[in-house]
């Protein structure tokens, strides 16, 4: 017998349910995400886990992004010991979870996608939550808040709410709403200081609670964005380099823009008064523009003083650009992921400029999702807060189908367009 939500069916009763779905995605043109789940339904949580995080790269990380990931360790004050670990296992594995927003404390099916990812990884590998900062904190994924089943407690004042969370810092309501969390939670949080770094206290945070439920010493939150910008600055001082060409040559620039003319090439932070907002930034003809910012391409030192000053954010494209297509990381998303990934390999592997790096054979469509189906309301605080983690354990032998299930009008009805 299997589980549907909190009644029991048995798989013939789930093989009906989850062909439903699949013939629903099917006709809703979601392709990728139909076949994964008609191909994976019926594997348990482990088997699945360990076929996800079996990938052979063809080819070395570029010295840049390795630099840049080291470079990410050393701001969440990662030992030089545990570094090195780090480093290797990302050279070795070449496997990234990019499904989850920069957060503090993740939701129910974040937190569930974590559990699912991480079961097929051992020591001495790693675990790496790729988190993406390229958000409002008004995103529905609540970045600025300690989620929890029963209400959340707001980390930031409403002049930010808007704002973007990459490269945001710490406020005093920060501080001041610390009096409200409960003990349990408050005992496992970094130390606050404002106008230091949110992103690397909320990711400290993060790998805190989700390592304390699960019982592992292998996971690693890090900002993706923080990555991607510094490789960023190192890749454009090479004029040879395919990412150089995009930004300043323009026949190069110009193809680029003919595939994805309106595609968001960084996010930025802008005030308007007292309100910070976040504002899309793509290309113009001779210059990167958002409704009130604009960056011109005369010259590279311009971008990367940008990259090094201000808080201009790569966007989608060329965060997967750099991790997935130069790099050739497999990236594990969720069910919006599984759709427009595979849509930038296809557009990617057109361009003329991108056919040497053979793209196509990147796997893209890394589905990682699901809800505990007797704990659909499972927010990591409140595993903590009720020390009811005991039962995950034996949760590895769960069908990917039972997972999914749950959540069967957001595979449908979810939005399937990026972020």
């Amino acid at each position: 017998m299997v589980w549907q939500y909190y009644k029991k069916m048995t798989i013939e009763e789930l093989k009906i349910q989850i062909s439903d779905i699949v013939k629903t995605l099917k006709r809703e043109k979601k392709q990728h995400l139909a076949e994964c789940i008609e191909k994976n339904w019926n594997k348990t949580a482990a088997a699945y886990s360990k076929e996800l995080n079996s990938w052979e790269p063809s080819r070395p990380m570029e010295k840049e992004l390795h630099s840049s990931f080291e470079k990410e360790l050393e701001r969440l004050g990662i030992i030089d010991s545990l570094k090195i670990k780090i480093l290797n296992s990302l050279q070795k594995k070449r496997v990234l979870q990019t499904a989850p927003h920069l957060v503090a404390t993740e939701s129910p099916r974040m937190f569930c996608i974590n559990w699912l990812g991480s079961l097929g990884v051992k020591i001495p590998d790693f675990y790496v939550i790729a988190m993406f900062s390229g958000i409002p904190f008004s995103n529905n994924s609540h970045p600025g808040r300690i989620n929890r089943k029963d209400g959340s407690i707001n980390l930031f004042p409403s002049n930010i709410q808007d704002g973007l969370v990459f490269r945001s810092t710490i406020q005093n309501k920060l501080i001041e709403s610390r009096k409200k969390i409960p003990a349990q939670i408050n005992k496992l949080l970094p130390r606050a200081v404002a106008g230091e770094s949110y992103t690397k206290w909320a990711l400290l945070v993060c790998q805190k609670i989700e390592s304390e439920i699960l019982k592992k010493e292998n996971l690693v939150f890090i900002d993706i964005n923080e990555v991607v910008s510094n490789y960023l600055i190192r890749v454009l001082r090479n004029t040879n380099h395919i990412f150089h060409k995009i930004f300043f040559d323009l026949k190069t620039r110009c193809e680029f823009m003919e595939t994805f003319r309106d595609e968001s090439i960084f996010n930025c932070a802008v005030m308007n008064g007292k309100y910070e907002k976040m504002e899309n930034m793509i290309f113009s003809v001779n210059s990167l523009k958002s409704k009130h910012k604009e960056i011109l391409l005369a010259d590279p030192k311009i971008l990367i003083s940008e990259l090094e000053n201000t808080r201009i954010c790569p966007g989608l494209i060329l965060s997967f650009m750099a991790i997935a297509f130069l790099n050739e990381f497999k990236c594990f998303g969720s069910f919006a992921q599984v759709e427009y990934l595979p849509l930038y390999q296809e557009k990617l592997a057109k361009l003329k400029f991108m056919k040497k790096f053979d793209i196509k054979k990147i796997p893209t469509a890394n589905l990682t999702t699901g809800i505990f189906p007797d704990a659909v309301n499972f927010y990591p605080v409140d595993i903590i807060i009720d020390t009811g983690n005991d039962k995950l354990k034996q949760k590895e032998k769960i069908l990917l189908g039972e997972l999914w299930l749950p959540m069967k009008d957001k595979l449908i009805n979810g939005r399937q367009n990026k972020k």
